[in-house]
């Protein structure tokens, strides 16, 4: 089922047979915003070429110009992903354990977050860029130390 906007309002659901005759007959100007539960945002029809193509026959249109443009939606970076994939490259840089833990932290709050958002936010790059970043530095950090422990341990023994 599809649904599309018409004068800011939401339309539908639709089959896709109907939609591609309301494009057809120029009911909806091909660049009319159009989604369906498989796609993540909204996109203008002539992008789609499961619908255009049985409309046009295959030849994809181009929006007429000076006409309206129309933005696609495209979900907002969940703060917590951001948040997380700067604390993780702060950790790389220098800080280490400092940041390496909040970033880990943030990151699995960010990636909660965006699954429950289902589609309303995005930043999923970020977030996991984050726990890689943190759970490296973190591990990284902790041989460091051991090693530091072992070698100071072994200094003592042998002295």
């Amino acid at each position: 089922m599809w649904y599309y906007l018409q004068n800011g309002q939401q339309v539908g659901p639709v089959s896709k047979e109907e939609l591609q005759g309301l494009l057809q007959g120029q009911a909806l100007p091909v660049t009319t915003v159009i989604w369906t539960k498989e796609m993540p945002e909204w996109v203008p029809a002539n992008q789609v070429a499961e619908v255009i193509g049985g409309v046009t026959g295959g030849y994809m249109p181009q929006p007429v110009a000076g006409g309206a443009y129309v933005r696609a939606f495209v979900p907002a970076s969940n703060a917590m992903a951001i948040t997380s994939m700067v604390l993780g490259i702060i950790g790389v840089m220098g800080a280490a354990i400092i940041t390496s833990v909040p970033a880990i932290i943030c990151g699995h709050i960010a990636r909660r977050q965006i699954r429950d958002a289902e589609g309303r936010e995005g930043g999923e790059g970020m977030a996991l860029t984050g726990l890689i970043l943190g759970y490296m530095v973190t591990v990284l950090s902790l041989l460091v130390i051991g090693f530091f422990i072992v070698m100071f341990w072994w200094a003592i023994s042998y002295s």
